[in-house]
């Protein structure tokens, strides 16, 4: 069996495994309605992933930054499910104001939101800052969907089975701790550094979060998806160097394979009631050492909830959170 067919066989085993979970709850049960919203749905595994959430039954809200790319999504996924349960949003993580407009859009349509799969994001860019003057990769990637996240967590304590799915990536472990100056002093910023921090950022949030809400039915799971072949490798040098997409067709994950520990993490009867870990090809991985310790994830939300309030990128910033490091 080819490793194409091998990926879409786990796929549809997930799905059908979550439908007839639901088809062993009671008629009322069934009749609730399930939500998902997946970030960055508009291609890549983000497209993938809202596939087989589609498939699996679930209204599937696509939050896209780009509502043309959004659009044709939105269209193939109809037309390649035969499905009406796909609605797309407009959502632009580097932007505040867009994520305060998404959740009350989304909150006057829903009483339900069962599953977030938070897979947006921007790498290895040149420096730029978001719209509320954040380092872009930072604020996009993590402070984003931090935002996100909280403001989707009243709703989501209130719904059934809630899953919250992190995409974090190997690229964490290429730094050893978060290093805020990178953050907040534009003279520091490195791209490949840059870009690591704000996943090793998403792990600790993950960890963080999962540990917060211990006592509740939410499950926070977070994952590295692979090598996969996507547009996030676009402001990459190599990208252009000729014969690199035959190199990266034959190394690499297409969006298919890739999106397979997406779809285990969003899906899977194994996982309910699991929650805290770090996953790579379907399995339990090692995970940064540094996300794991409870100061670390307490500075990390200290330091988010000052650069939100804050608005603003200055380094005086660091003077809020700076203290003794335990080791």
């Amino acid at each position: 069996m080819s490793n194409e067919n091998k990926a879409e066989q786990q796929i549809n085993t997930y799905i059908r495994q979550y439908r007839y979970k639901i088809g062993q709850q009671s008629q009322k049960m069934q009749s609730i309605p399930r939500v998902a919203i997946v970030t960055g749905a508009n291609g890549d595994i983000g497209l993938e992933t809202a596939r087989a959430i589609g498939r699996a039954g679930f209204i599937t809200i696509l939050a896209c930054r780009n509502l043309k790319r959004g659009h044709r999504a939105l269209r193939e996924l109809q037309d390649t499910t035969g499905l009406d349960s796909f609605v797309l949003m407009e959502l632009d993580l580097s932007s505040f104001m867009s994520i305060e407009r998404f959740v009350s859009d989304f909150l006057k349509a829903h009483t339900q939101l069962n599953l977030l799969v938070c897979n947006a994001g921007t790498a290895f860019s040149h420096y730029d800052t978001t719209y509320d003057g954040l380092e872009s990769q930072f604020g996009t990637n993590y402070v984003g969907h931090y935002l996100l996240i909280n403001k989707l967590l009243p709703l989501m304590k209130q719904s059934l089975c809630p899953r919250i799915t992190i995409a974090s990536s190997i690229a964490a472990c290429m730094v050893n701790q978060i290093d805020y100056s990178r953050v907040t002093d534009v003279w520091r910023f490195n791209r490949f550094i840059n870009y690591s921090t704000s996943k090793l950022a998403l792990l600790t949030y993950s960890n963080a979060l999962a540990r917060q809400l211990e006592n509740t039915d939410i499950t926070v799971n977070a994952f590295h998806p692979g090598l996969v072949q996507t547009s996030l490798y676009r402001n990459m040098a190599f990208s252009m160097l000729p014969g690199i997409h035959e190199f990266r067709n034959w190394l690499w994950l297409d969006q298919k394979k890739g999106s397979v520990t997406s779809i285990y993490l969003a899906l899977s009867t194994d996982l309910e009631g699991k929650t805290g870990g770090y996953y790579a090809r379907e399995q339990p991985t090692a995970v940064h050492p540094d996300s794991m310790l409870v100061n670390v994830q307490d500075r990390l939300c200290k330091f988010t909830e000052v650069l939100v309030a804050s608005n603003t990128h200055a380094p005086s910033l660091l003077d809020s959170i700076n203290g003794p490091r335990s080791e």
